[in-house]
């Protein structure tokens, strides 16, 4: 219509961007095919022609001459569904508040519902007794014990132990020098060693050394260096992959398959004593790229990208991505016990689906010349900061979806009326665990399901590994739930044992375990 035309144009005149070879008109005819019946995301719309971004905005087809300014007046826009209201006041965000102001929710107030909390950091015990019956919230209770560098790595150093076919994505890594020495003596040979600070973020304080020494293992790991990475342009690189983690207690997961690599600055040489300083050559973090002379756009690439030049290698990029898919399931599944124990503490009761929290999780990938890919490390709280087009591109995907999957609209009708009896309410949660699967299945476009798995050979592979963490875990640590928690939580849910009953069966629980010299860390 000739109103769309003139708020187009009116933004295209005013924008601080010049698109080459394109007149405002053939960019209003473009963006108005592409967009037509529904509102027009000018700020991704840059993204894409311009490679850069503008102020988050959102223009409303047939708006006039005078457009919202924000996208809080877009929000108030009428909708014949029930407001979801979600609160952002703890995300530093932008594109956070722009994937829900797309899928239609709004910002909540101070005494108003909530439906989703949106936090930037872990789940604290006070986060959790300060949520809102029936809210979600974007991160679980105990999930920094895959992410934190010493915790993560006594987990995956054990059942790499135990079934090393199933886990030889996982590096060598040591975090007691004894153990490191008893290692190095036997394997031999010269090889150097990256050492991680345990809560270390953004490639501070990582450093290469050939020598490990005893001061070195406070706090941190050390891990075998991969030195045979995959290079593209001469460069070392790794992957960002997105994966969705809906529940624990039962486990879902989705794998994203947009995502981007992150690509050195300079090109890559085997470490040695003249150039193991040299970050800007082993190190892949974005944070430390950035700021070099050299970075540019072309060191952020996306999978679509990778996969070709994998292809074009004479490799297959689809047997690649399913090893990654293997590699983040098996990498949770060694956690799953002290996460679902973590959330029926945190959240008891019958009635709660496991549906209570939901996490986005980053891990960083490295790929070696023989396709084997390496788990680095896991983010349970990645960047969501857009400072490319592709990031925006990837990153807004991304939390849409995510906030499609959740079903918030289906949690709030999904006990009215319920029954009484304990039969009847367990049949209403099959059907209402149904509805939502069918519902995800419905919604899902980029992401796809990897646990459960739809594979019989994985299914099994992934069966034997749970029984092995169930036999051979000891209970869950206090660390894991805090005391204070726990006990506050014992009156509610008669399920959870206090810890001193842990205790006391402990010992029967070692007694079906194989020697100690299979469980020591």
């Amino acid at each position: 219509s000739k109103a769309t035309v003139s708020v187009l144009y009116w933004m295209l005149q005013r924008s601080q961007y010049v698109v080459e070879r394109k007149s405002p008109e053939s960019l209003c005819a473009e963006i108005i095919q592409k967009t037509a019946g529904h509102h027009v995301r000018i700020s991704e719309f840059f993204a894409v022609q311009c490679g850069r971004l503008t102020e988050d905005a959102y223009f409303p087809i047939g708006a006039g001459d005078n457009p919202p300014a924000t996208t809080t007046a877009l929000r108030h826009r009428r909708s014949k569904r029930k407001a979801v209201y979600i609160d952002t006041s703890s995300c530093r965000y932008n594109v956070v508040r722009c994937a829900s102001a797309k899928v239609g929710w709004e910002e909540c107030h101070e005494t108003g519902p909530v439906h989703v909390v949106w936090v930037d950091t872990s789940l604290s015990e006070n986060r959790i007794s300060k949520l809102p019956r029936g809210a979600r919230i974007n991160h679980f209770p105990g999930m920094t014990t895959i992410c934190r560098k010493v915790d993560s790595a006594r987990l995956l150093n054990k059942m790499k132990r135990l079934h090393p076919e199933s886990y030889r994505f996982v590096p060598s890594t040591f975090f007691n020098y004894n153990d490191f020495l008893r290692t190095k003596k036997g394997v031999g040979g010269d090889k150097w060693y990256i050492v991680k600070p345990d809560s270390g973020c953004m490639g501070k304080g990582i450093r290469l050394t050939h020598a490990p020494k005893k001061e070195m293992f406070d706090n941190a790991v050390v891990q075998s260096y991969v030195a045979d990475p995959l290079l593209i342009d001469g460069c070392k690189w790794d992957m960002r992959v997105y994966v969705l983690v809906l529940s624990v207690d039962p486990l879902k997961m989705y794998i994203y398959k947009d995502g981007f690599i992150r690509m050195c600055t300079e090109k890559y040489h085997a470490p040695n004593m003249a150039n193991a300083e040299n970050t800007l050559i082993h190190l892949t973090n974005y944070a430390i790229h950035k700021k070099s002379k050299k970075y540019n756009s072309n060191c952020k690439r996306s999978f679509e990208h990778l996969f070709q030049h994998i292809r074009g290698l004479g490799h297959d990029a689809e047997k690649l991505w399913d090893s990654i898919s293997d590699l983040a399931v098996k990498t949770l599944l060694s956690v799953n016990e002290q996460l679902k124990y973590s959330y029926r503490a945190a959240f008891p009761g019958d009635e709660d689906t496991g549906g209570s929290c939901f996490e986005i999780l980053g891990f960083d990938v490295l790929v070696d010349k023989h396709m084997q890919p390496w788990l680095l490390e896991v983010n349970h709280a990645p960047s969501f900061t857009c400072d490319s087009g592709l990031d925006y591109i990837v990153k807004a995907g991304l939390v849409e979806e995510t906030m499609a999957l959740l079903g918030v609209e289906l949690d709030e009708e999904k006990f009215k009326g319920v029954p009484r009896t304990p039969e009847m309410k367990k049949e209403l949660l099959r059907k209402f665990a149904k509805r939502k699967e069918e519902y995800e299945a419905a919604v899902v476009k980029k992401f796809s399901v990897i646990y459960p798995s739809r594979s019989e050979t994985r299914d099994i592979e992934y069966d034997r590994l749970l029984s092995t963490i169930r036999e051979l875990a000891p209970p869950p640590e206090a660390s894991l739930v805090s005391p204070s928690l726990h006990l506050g939580l014992r009156r509610t849910h008669p399920s959870l044992r206090p810890p001193t009953e842990q205790h006391r069966n402990l010992t029967q629980r070692r007694a079906l375990c194989p020697p100690p010299k299979l469980l020591r860390y």
